[in-house]
């Protein structure tokens, strides 16, 4: 009678099926074919372990998170710099010039910054092309926001790069954990099941005796699992 591996967590089951492989090629170092099924266990155990990877995306979604505050704070200022030239006495043609660029800046609120982050990439991109064209420039350079706008520019270049960082990850994140899971579930019954045909069902268990406490686990979890809550009578 086979192993139910599918009933062991997939990735202790990958490093014990790592173990499994080694005790059969020591205990039949001359059998090719036994060879070739423990080359297929490691094979589908490693890609078991590269499938629990994807656990970086967390860190690459702060990271995201992290440089969108970054624009936010430099498109706020910039906002909030260009407003105070506005009502700054002393020099009414910078009041002007001050006005025309936050009413570009700040045409309704600056509530599209907490909203959907894609939809805040077009609407910084479309402002930060009018703070580039010539009209924008202009102004930008006789209110000294130059470093404002560099730092925006900057700070919005960073937040396109960490997006573009977590696209390439999903791209390349190994195959599903279910799929993988399975195919070394297939390759160890394969072994199990030769190791019977040319020894015996205990010769065959011996050698995969690293995997069997995690059985005996996963069956005693799933016990307690389905095991009704018994009911404390009301005092």
């Amino acid at each position: 009678m086979s192993i139910p591996f599918s009933q062991i967590a997939p990735e202790p089951k990958a490093n014990a099926a790592l173990l499994v492989a080694d005790a059969v090629d020591r205990r039949r170092p001359d059998d090719a074919t036994a060879g070739t099924l423990t080359k297929l266990v490691r094979n589908d155990a490693a890609a078991v372990v590269e499938s629990t990877v994807p656990k970086h995306e967390k860190e690459l979604t702060a990271g995201i998170d992290f440089r969108d505050r970054q624009r936010d704070a430099a498109y706020t200022a910039t906002c909030l710099m260009t407003e105070s030239y506005t009502v700054l006495p002393g020099d009414p043609e910078r009041q002007k010039k001050a006005t025309t660029l936050y009413n570009k800046l700040v045409p309704d609120t600056l509530a599209f910054l907490s909203g959907s982050m894609h939809a805040e990439s077009t609407i910084l991109n479309e402002r930060l092309a009018y703070l580039e064209s010539a009209e924008g420039a202009a102004l930008v350079s006789a209110l000294g926001l130059g470093e404002f706008v560099a730092t925006l520019k900057e700070t919005m270049a960073a937040f396109e790069a960490a997006l573009a960082a977590r696209a390439d990850k999903k791209e390349a994140r190994p195959e599903n954990l279910y799929t993988a899971g399975a195919r070394l579930d297939r390759s160890l019954r394969a072994l199990y099941a030769y190791l019977v045909a040319m020894e015996s069902a205990d010769y065959a268990r011996e050698c995969f005796s690293d995997l069997l406490p995690l059985l005996a686990s996963a069956r005693a979890a799933a016990t307690r699992r389905d095991k009704p809550t018994p009911v404390t009578p009301a005092q």
